[in-house]
């Protein structure tokens, strides 16, 4: 003699009206039984029931079915409150539970694809940020008219400095003209017209803007001893310029912030970032790759131009020397060592820079010519009488 099916206590809901109604479910090998104290009762073939939203909780299960014998499709639902309900059915009708795991399947399946999209993202993140910006960054830089670089670095260089940084005058004219018109002699044809100010800071520094703008510091002019110390200097910042390393960083520093505004919604970053691109490019820096371009082809510009190429090596030796004085005050003054700034810089380890100068300045193939053999250098160490500033970030 077979067990009677067992029954369950439930709440029934028909879709038509928010209330509830008690019911009992008995399971049966083709469908659950549905019984109501008016003594009606409905069959729900296991095939069209699913399980809702909510499941399986842990003291209760809660299904549904869409019945479609009405004009418009109802979904009906069915609350059971107890844990025990699902193994019993599968007890009774062992090959027909699995159509109630359908939506948890799907759901389950969504969950997952929703987690593997979680960890997925920041590695799409830093492809888009690391390789396809970049990447279409440089693109459009490609195609930008040297007209409208000129522009823009000239907008970049009004916004760093609260007064325009001097011209060179005199014999400092004289100097600095004669090293550029020999280094750009090199590249026939280019589309810049280079300007190079002096600015009476005492850093030891250079920079170059977009359209072929360079400034100068004070102090690292105090640190050349000869025009082949300045003429390394002035090949590597016109790498920058001619290469659109400053213009490829802008575009790129747009890019990022503009995407980033997009991924959040917010449309006023968008154009706040437009707008306030050019005024934040005194904080842009190169990237390592883009200045360690610039070290081997100002190299190769020097010895194009019959330059001494240890002139180059010369001057990256005391910025060298300089470096590790300051990565030694600052260890000084933490505790701690400061190797850990070789890899955060953008640029290359003054050491490991030296080490290729010295090995491509060995492929000049001609002797080196003078560069104004006659000329007083002491000239260019004489600070200009100007109260020029670079603006404050």
């Amino acid at each position: 003699m077979g067990t009677k099916p067992p029954v369950f206590r439930a709440w029934y809901f028909d879709g038509r009206t928010a209330n509830k109604h008690p019911a009992q479910v008995q399971p049966t090998a083709e469908h659950l039984v549905l019984r109501f104290k008016s003594g009606h009762q409905i069959l729900w073939p296991y095939a069209d029931i699913r399980l809702t939203p909510a499941g399986k909780g842990k003291t209760s299960t809660h299904l549904e079915r869409i019945t479609r014998d009405t004009p418009q499709p109802i979904t009906e639902q069915l609350l059971i409150e107890d844990a025990a309900f699902l193994e019993r059915v599968e007890q009774v009708a062992p090959e027909k539970l699995g159509s109630f795991w359908s939506r948890p399947k799907h759901a389950r399946s969504r969950r997952l694809l929703l987690w593997l999209a979680a960890l997925c993202i920041p590695f799409l993140l830093y492809g888009v940020w690391t390789v396809a910006i970049p990447a279409l960054s440089d693109q459009v830089a490609e195609n930008v008219p040297p007209e409208w670089e000129a522009k823009l670095g000239q907008t970049v260089f009004d916004s760093m400095f609260q007064n325009t940084p001097q011209a060179p005058a005199g014999q400092q004219k004289k100097l600095m003209d004669a090293i550029t018109e020999r280094l750009l002699a090199t590249v026939p044809g280019q589309p810049y017209h280079f300007r190079v100010y002096i600015h009476p800071s005492m850093q030891v520094n250079a920079l170059a803007l977009p359209g072929g703008i360079v400034v100068v510091f004070q102090g690292l002019l105090n640190q050349s001893a000869s025009p082949e110390e300045l003429a390394g200097v002035l090949a590597h910042e016109f790498q920058h310029v001619l290469r659109r390393h400053s213009t490829r960083g802008i575009i790129r520093q747009l890019a990022s912030g503009t995407l980033l505004s997009l991924m959040v919604g917010d449309a006023n970053s968008v154009m706040n970032t437009v707008l306030n691109t050019a005024g934040q490019l005194d904080s842009l820096r190169f990237s390592r790759n883009m200045e360690t371009e610039a070290d081997r082809s100002g190299m190769e510009m020097m010895v194009a131009a019959r330059i001494d190429p240890k002139g180059m090596v010369r001057i990256f030796e005391k910025l060298q020397k300089q470096e590790r004085e300051m990565l030694q005050a600052i260890q000084d003054k933490t505790g701690e060592t400061a190797e850990w700034m070789k890899y955060l810089s953008t640029h290359p380890a003054a050491q490991d820079r030296v080490k290729m100068l010295e090995t491509l300045s060995q492929s000049a193939g001609s002797a080196p010519l003078p560069v104004l053999p006659e000329a007083d250098w002491s000239v260019m160490h004489k600070r200009l009488q100007t109260t020029t500033q670079p603006k404050a970030k």
